[in-house]
């Protein structure tokens, strides 16, 4: 992770971008790139096979999602991959495998 983030950095800092990455267009660039992921998949049938130009295309949006949350989490000088370890024991110790196994839904009440 850390040589995508110091080539991400160079292609950044080479072009002189880092003061459009403010947090905010960041984190809005997060969500745009998410919407040009699930916009590949508006109105395809679940049982729809997926070829390779749409394997292609979801390969490009993950990307270009990836690659801004890595810049948003670099300029707030959070480290991806710990909180992302910390997530995943938060959730593990939140739906445990004996009341979780098989059921997908939230457990949160509204």
């Amino acid at each position: 992770m850390e040589s995508l983030l110091q080539r991400l950095r160079q292609f950044r800092d080479e072009r002189n971008w880092s003061e459009f990455h403010t947090p905010k267009d960041l984190a809005v660039s997060v969500s745009i790139e998410a919407g040009e992921l699930l916009e590949l998949f508006q109105w395809r049938p679940d049982t729809a096979p997926i070829g390779d130009e749409v394997k292609s295309a979801v390969a490009d949006e993950a990307a270009d999602v990836l690659l801004y949350l890595l810049m948003l989490c670099d300029r707030l000088d959070i480290d991806l991959e710990e909180a992302a370890h910390s997530k995943i024991s938060r959730n593990e110790r939140r739906y445990p495998i004996e009341s979780s196994y098989g059921i997908a839904r939230s457990r949160r009440k509204f």
